[in-house]
């Protein structure tokens, strides 16, 4: 396993990363148990996980299967999020606080929050984060989807006002979805503030690594390109046998070899997944390269940051989108 520091001030994590708010909701306890000891074993250290809508008992799973795998909490990281739907009525180390009981933990090693609504003041919300960060509840800080110029406006709000900086972005970024994290904007932002990349949705719901017809829902697919997508993998598996390499081995080393990937996140829910995943590190730092250039024409156009997702409240238990 290969090992990246967050930025420049946040954690040192595993290069991949286990989690997505489909994974440990989608199987038994038993198998999470066995699922996550074993990617202890193979060296992943870095979990991912949310008070999501839709499973709000993804937290709870993760926090009982860590109790039963029993490894030490300062050997292993946690990314979790928070959310605005019900902000600011509830604010974020409110939300922050609910999830660690449910967790189970004091801390989490990043907390990120989904991108800024139009209207909402992305100073007061850098200040806001930073102090989950000095109160002791998150060691670091980082952003999901937000575009280059409100992570910009944060990190120098941040820096200028002496508080800790994001430290981290979390961003939809594969063989096929590149043009958001490859952007101008996006390359000169991890040039200048060390802000690191957590690549997600690497695998297009399983759809690189030939899933082709899952009924699972999957992530949105943001400019409508996911059968364009699906139009690549047969390409896409006939460059990984030419690197002796699975479909998923190639798009997550393809992930890794982006020169500002702290962690590439995946949702696998077997152990057999784990494992073949896992030789994507050795292949990135031996071929990584060759791989960027092998893969170079299967970006596919169109792709761009998710839209802010619709303002909710919850209701008893339900949520009304407002």
């Amino acid at each position: 396993m290969d090992y990246r520091r967050i930025g420049r001030e946040g954690p040192t994590v595993s290069a991949l990363s286990l989690g997505s708010w489909n994974t440990y909701s989608r199987m038994t306890f038993e198998a999470g148990v066995a699922l996550v000891r074993r990617a202890f074993d193979l060296g992943i250290d870095f979990l991912d996980v949310a008070y999501y809508r839709d499973k709000p008992h993804t937290e709870v799973l993760l926090g009982r299967i860590l109790d039963v795998v029993g490894k030490p909490r300062e050997e292993y990281a946690i990314a979790e999020k928070v959310w605005y739907f019900d902000y600011p009525r509830q604010p974020l180390a409110e939300q922050l606080d609910e999830s660690l009981v449910r967790l189970g933990t004091d801390y989490v090693d990043v907390i990120i929050t989904e991108h800024p609504r139009p209207g909402m003041d992305v100073a007061a919300i850098t200040e806001e984060l930073a102090g989950l960060v000095t109160s002791g509840r998150a060691r670091s800080w980082g952003a999901l989807n937000w575009s280059a110029a409100d992570l910009r406006t944060a990190y120098d709000h941040a820096a200028a006002q002496g508080i800790p900086t994001p430290q981290l972005v979390q961003l939809k970024y594969s063989v096929a979805r590149r043009s958001v994290v490859d952007s101008a904007e996006y390359r000169k932002l991890f040039a200048d503030t060390g802000i690191s990349l957590h690549a997600s949705d690497t695998m297009e719901g399983g759809i690189l690594a030939g899933k082709l017809d899952s009924e699972r829902k999957i992530g949105i697919d943001t400019g409508g390109i996911r059968e364009r997508i699906k139009e690549l993998v047969p390409r896409l598996t006939e460059i990984a046998a030419s690197f002796d390499a699975s479909p998923s081995q190639l798009a997550l080393a393809f992930c890794l070899a982006q020169p500002a990937t702290a962690s590439v996140l995946f949702g696998s829910t077997r152990i057999a997944q784990i494992e073949d995943n896992v030789r994507a590190v050795e292949l990135a730092g031996t071929r990584g390269a060759e791989i960027v250039a092998a893969l170079a024409g299967l970006g596919v156009a169109g792709h761009e940051n998710d839209a802010p997702y619709p303002h909710t409240e919850r209701t008893l238990g339900e949520f009304v989108t407002v």
